[in-house]
């Protein structure tokens, strides 16, 4: 049991003699704390740093789609609907030029004829009276020559009388005949003279019966409604079978394709319209309706800026036009179509400026000023602001490239007060299209 005993109390020994040897080799081989030099009390900040850009300054508006042409089809001649266009329905597409009804024509034929006999009847009547004169004419001739040998058969019993050689009871008869030839003679030439006025009388008959042709024949041709132009129908008022008067609504069309969008822009935005205010070079507009899951986008121009300002809002209106190709041009859904009524988003792309820095609008502080990070101290640099956006702001004037503009708020902020830089957040990303919508 000693010899135990002894066993057990040499081991603790050991044990413990290893766990001081471990303990000593721990302290000896423990990192040793070097001096460090104590780290700046300046404030720690995050920057990023500055680059002009080119932007087209896009002017942002709303407005609603109207059809540029808009017809409202009416009823020119009455009579009673015989036949209908299968597509003349409200949302019906119909091409230029297709018969959208036809009104009964039996009328307007019946017309047309009897104008074509009026117009032979009058030809004839004139034709009737080129052939009098040719016949005066030459009874004229005649007359003239049987006085001018009834005054030679006078002057010869003249001269017989004159020797005693005839009665005068002769040359009294050679003057009846002579008195009668001219008599004769002035009634051609009475005759003659009233063809002048004949012949206006006929001629104007002649050229009332071809306009009695002409307005037969247009009141036929009205017998069919169509339209000018490739066309959405929006409304029908009529039925086949149905008795129209003249001048009675039978629907109304629009040109398909085709749209105008009034938008009213502040006076301070036309600042960023050319110097020729677009009737030049057309500016480009992006039309966005945002109603839809994902938002539709169509591409269109300023065509014109009106001449005066709403008297309400005291904005000037502008007019946006819009194409797109018609049903028949292309395979086109109807969701993707512009349609009138939507109210839309329009961005105008306005003249370009140069060298602008863009920054968040919460960067720039009280009296227009930017936090500026150079050799780890602050400073206030006053800048001039181009345009102001909800989100941002674009700066011409008092920043240049590459400088740091301090993006951590900071309380208490003086010109030299000491900061540190934590890290550099890259230049800000802009697209070449300019300030967004969301700005």
């Amino acid at each position: 049991m000693k010899k135990g005993a002894l066993f057990k109390t040499v081991r603790v020994v050991v044990v413990l003699l290893i766990a001081v040897v471990i303990a000593v080799a721990l302290v000896q081989l423990r990192p040793r704390a070097e001096k460090q030099v104590r780290a700046s009390d300046g404030r720690l900040v995050e920057v990023v740093r500055t680059r002009s850009q080119t932007l087209p300054m896009i002017v942002d508006a709303y407005g609603t789609v109207a059809p540029r042409e808009s017809l409202k089809l009416v009823a020119e001649v009455r009579g009673k609907v015989v036949a209908m266009h299968s597509s003349f329905i409200e949302g019906g597409f119909v091409k230029s030029g297709e018969v959208l009804l036809t009104i009964d024509p039996r009328d307007y034929e019946l017309a047309v004829r009897r104008a074509k006999v009026g117009i032979r009847q009058a030809q004839a009547e004139l034709d009737r009276l080129a052939q009098d004169i040719l016949n005066l004419n030459a009874s004229l001739e005649l007359a003239r020559s049987d006085v001018d040998l009834a005054l030679a058969e006078v002057n010869r019993f003249k001269n017989l009388a004159g020797k005693n050689m005839t009665s005068q009871s002769v040359l009294d008869k050679a003057n009846r005949q002579h008195l009668t030839s001219r008599e004769r003679l002035q009634a051609l030439e009475n005759q003659m003279a009233v063809t002048g006025p004949d012949r206006i009388r006929l001629e104007s008959r002649l050229e009332m019966a071809r306009v009695a042709l002409e307005q037969a024949s247009l009141d036929l041709e009205r017998c069919q409604i169509d339209t000018p132009f490739d066309a959405w129908v929006t409304q029908k008022a009529v039925e086949v079978g149905q008795h129209l008067a003249a001048s009675q609504s039978v629907g109304r069309v629009y040109r398909a394709g085709a749209f105008d969008i009034e938008v009213k822009i502040p006076m301070a935005d036309l600042a960023w319209f050319p110097d020729d205010g677009g009737s030049e070079q057309e500016l480009p507009v992006e039309v966005l309706f945002m109603e839809t899951a994902t938002p539709k986008l169509w591409h269109g121009r300023l065509a014109r800026v009106k001449a005066a300002l709403d008297q309400t809002t005291r904005t000037l209106p502008v007019v946006i036009e819009v194409d797109e190709p018609t049903p028949g041009d292309s395979i086109t859904h109807a969701a993707d179509r512009l349609k009138p009524g939507m109210f839309v988003t329009v961005r105008i792309q306005g003249r370009q400026v140069e060298n602008v820095h863009r920054l968040p609008r919460h960067l720039v502080h009280d009296g227009d000023t930017v936090y500026i990070a150079a050799d780890d101290q602050l400073s206030v640099r006053p800048v001039t602001i181009l345009r102001r956006f909800k989100k941002s702001v674009l700066i011409s004037h008092g920043l240049s490239d590459g400088d740091l503009v301090v993006t951590t708020p900071l309380s208490g902020a003086v010109p030299g007060m000491s900061i540190r830089l934590k890290t550099e957040a890259g230049g800000q990303k802009t697209e070449d299209r300019g300030p967004r919508t969301e700005d």
